[in-house]
C-alpha cells in the first residue's frame, strides 16, 4: 500500500501543466464512477472493484500532483459507512467528487487557488465513499490487481497507443487471478 502511489505514477502522463493534469485527475474520477455504477447495476463484482481501484489510481495521481500522501489520507479515510444502502455512499461520493471538480474549475477558469484544507476533505470523502453492500473494496490486494493490470498494460510507462489498444482478456484474468 505504502508502494501505490509511487507505483500508480509510473503509468501517469503529465500533460505538462498542473492545471491540465489536475482536471485530467478529475475527469478521470468522474468517468470511472460511471464505469463502477455499471458494475453495480450488473453485479459484477470483480470490475466493481477494478473501477474502485480504477479511481483510486487517478486518487494517487491527483496526490502525486498535488503533494499529498496517499496512502496516509487511505489511513485516515478508509473506514466507511456502516450502511448497506450503496446509493448513499454514491451520493456521498457524488457530492465530494463535485466539491473537488469545483476547487481544480475554480483554480483553472479563475486563478483561484485551492484550500488544501478544503481539497483534503474532499479527497478524503472520495475514498471514505468506497464501502459497498455487495463489494467490500479491499484496498491492498485491488490496488495490487490494479497495478498488476497496468503492468500488463505498459510493460515500460504510458503510451497513448498502449492506452487505446489494450488486451480486456488478459487484463480481466489478471483482475480474477489474486
Amino acid at each position: 500500500m505504502k508502494n501505490y502511489q509511487e507505483l500508480a505514477k509510473r503509468t501517469c502522463a503529465s500533460l505538462g501543466d498542473e492545471k491540465l493534469d489536475l482536471a485530467h485527475m478529475v475527469l478521470g474520477i468522474i468517468s470511472e464512477q460511471e464505469e463502477l455504477l455499471q458494475a453495480i447495476v450488473k453485479e459484477d463484482e470483480v470490475n466493481q472493484r477494478e473501477e474502485m481501484a480504477d479511481i483510486c489510481w487517478y486518487l494517487a495521481n491527483y496526490c502525486t500532483f498535488r503533494n499529498y500522501d496517499f496512502n496516509k489520507l487511505v489511513g485516515e479515510y478508509q473506514f466507511g459507512f456502516e450502511t448497506e444502502d450503496w446509493e448513499e455512499n454514491v451520493c456521498t461520493f457524488d457530492v465530494y467528487t463535485s466539491k473537488l471538480a469545483d476547487y481544480v474549475k475554480k483554480y483553472i477558469a479563475y486563478g483561484k487557488s485551492i484550500d488544501r484544507e478544503l481539497e483534503e476533505r474532499a479527497l478524503g470523502g472520495i475514498i471514505y465513499s468506497f464501502q459497498f453492500e455487495d463489494c467490500e473494496f479491499d484496498f491492498v490486494k485491488d490496488l495490487e490487481r490494479n497495478i498488476k493490470k497496468l503492468e500488463a498494460r505498459f510493460p515500460e510507462k504510458f503510451s497513448q497507443e498502449k492506452a487505446l489498444n489494450r488486451d480486456l482478456q488478459t487484463e480481466r484474468k489478471i483482475l480474477e487471478s489474486l
